[in-house]
């Protein structure tokens, strides 16, 4: 079995493919997770660090979630996580109406070219599509730049939740889906 696209996107470098990982693409998310992280790391941004990904945890995303994978010429570059409910994140505000993005990543080489935005879009329709009435995700409150990002995107701020040591955003956008 190889990779099968869902949906593409053109950028100037090149179109990019969006679809389904399996277990055979676990090294890929692996890399694109631990790499993103370093970077993190290196930028001093306090997120994610590589230890907290590992093989076990890519099979237990794989059996969990839905897992999109974004390619480029067969290159893995970027990938995000989709669930139906986040009771770890959301807690008493969780609600299996909505879909739940996660580990958003784009490879360093790739950013800059509008792939979250248009990944972030494909899981807005993904979630419509499943019935849902929004998406929702969290981000770090000491990014001020990321939250900008996901406000600009239409995403409304739900609330601040504490996470142990440290602190994330809940945001959520209500879908509208235009009837065919």
């Amino acid at each position: 079995m190889g990779f099968e696209a869902i949906d593409q996107f053109e950028t100037s470098k090149g179109m990019f493919d969006i679809g389904l990982a399996r277990i055979e693409h676990r090294e890929e998310m692996l890399n694109i997770l631990q790499t993103t992280a370093e970077q993190m790391v290196r930028e001093g941004r306090n997120q994610w660090t590589p230890s907290i990904f590992s093989p076990a945890l890519m099979d237990e995303y794989l059996r969990e979630r839905e897992v999109f994978l974004l390619r480029n010429r067969g290159q893995s570059v970027g990938m995000f996580t989709l669930q139906g409910s986040d009771p770890s994140y959301w807690a008493e505000r969780n609600d299996t109406r909505f879909a739940y993005l996660h580990r958003l990543a784009i490879l360093p080489p790739y950013r800059g070219l509008g792939l979250g935005t248009k990944m972030i879009a494909f899981a807005e329709l993904r979630a419509a599509d499943q019935g849902k009435i929004g998406l929702r995700l969290d981000c770090v409150s000491h990014l001020e730049g990321l939250n900008a990002y996901y406000r600009g995107l239409g995403y409304r701020f739900i609330a601040k939740q504490g996470m142990g040591s440290r602190y994330v955003h809940l945001y959520e956008k209500l879908l509208t889906v235009i009837p065919t």
